[in-house]
């Protein structure tokens, strides 16, 4: 399926986005936002139909997990337009209360999207409970449940579409919808198990599996909010990420170490100051001509403001 998504990815980009090749790896900030927009609105119009039909066939067979089910499909209509506000405001340019832009907005976007799932999940959840103490009858149907279940192959294609968007121009906040659609899926087959089993009269499992989406997408909200904030505080880059920095100012000519690399992320855009070891016989300008080149190269290759402090090598 990787393959299948990554082909309809690259279609879907051809296109909408008129005049831009696909791109595995999206640095430039404009196309970036182009990106994030496709997410959002090929998100906002399946989710619209999907979240139609599961209510009318919600109300036609009375089921209180389908109908939750709709409303978090529903939902995703929010995140996608979260997703388009957060896109939009966090490509404002820099002033001089925020120097270094505005990018961290999309993490305060992946936030509100986490608060909206945990929304819709405690409030199913009360309603589910409340349909398990009085046993509400709920009609089965093998045509609905099928229907679901496509529904759910839909939404895995979404989350995969979200997730690959969501890579390309290293976006948290499509990966983020990606989970929300995932859920989604995974709630729909829950549903399809609860109808059929409504089809032998087991009402109660409606209920249970109403329950059960409703945790499923509170821990989906937690685990979001969890990753927002530890963004929004200021994390530590990855290994690999790190590595890659220390690789890039080890190939200019002249350095002989490099440490104390930090690294601020401001959505696409970071902050990067480093430490660089040069031959302590060099002359000022030296120096300060090798500093200049790393960060030339540094920001070559990532979309960044680099910073270099130079210090003196000793060669024992």
């Amino acid at each position: 399926m990787s393959n299948f998504v990554s082909r309809s990815t690259d279609s879907l980009i051809e296109l909408f986005i008129k005049g831009n090749k696909p791109e595995k790896s999206v640095k430039d900030p404009n196309l970036r936002r182009k990106y994030a927009y496709l997410e959002a609105y090929v998100s906002i119009v399946g989710n619209l139909l999907l979240a139609i039909v599961k209510v009318f066939m919600g109300l036609m067979l009375n089921s209180i997990s389908l109908l939750a089910d709709a409303a978090h499909t529903a939902s995703d209509v929010m995140t996608s337009i979260v997703v388009l506000l957060g896109f939009k405001l966090s490509s404002s340019p820099a002033d001089d209360k925020h120097p270094y832009g505005h990018g961290r907005i999309e993490f305060i976007a992946t936030l509100i999207i986490a608060m909206m799932l945990l929304a819709v999940g405690f409030e199913f959840g009360k309603s589910s409970y409340a349909r398990l103490l009085s046993n509400t009858s709920v009609k089965g149907s093998y045509i609905v449940a099928l229907a679901m279940v496509l529904g759910a192959v839909f939404k895995e294609w979404m989350a995969r579409f979200s997730v690959d968007l969501g890579n390309r121009t290293n976006a948290s906040a499509l990966v983020a919808d990606a989970w929300h659609h995932r859920t989604d899926g995974i709630a729909s087959v829950l549903v399809a198990i609860a109808i059929v089993a409504s089809q032998f009269g087991y009402y109660k499992v409606d209920a249970v599996f109403g329950l059960l989406v409703s945790a499923l997408i509170v821990y989906t909200g937690i685990c979001i909010a969890l990753d927002a904030v530890s963004k929004l505080i200021g994390e530590m880059p990855d290994e690999d990420e790190l590595k890659s920095i220390e690789n890039i100012v080890l190939s200019v000519s002249g350095v002989f170490g490099v440490h104390k690399v930090n690294i601020h992320s401001y959505g696409c855009h970071k902050e990067i100051s480093l430490h660089v070891e040069v031959d302590k016989g060099f002359s000022l300008v030296e120096a300060h001509d090798i500093s200049e080149q790393v960060e030339r190269e540094i920001e070559a290759s990532i979309s960044c403001k680099a910073t270099v402090h130079v210090e003196p090598y000793a060669f024992e």
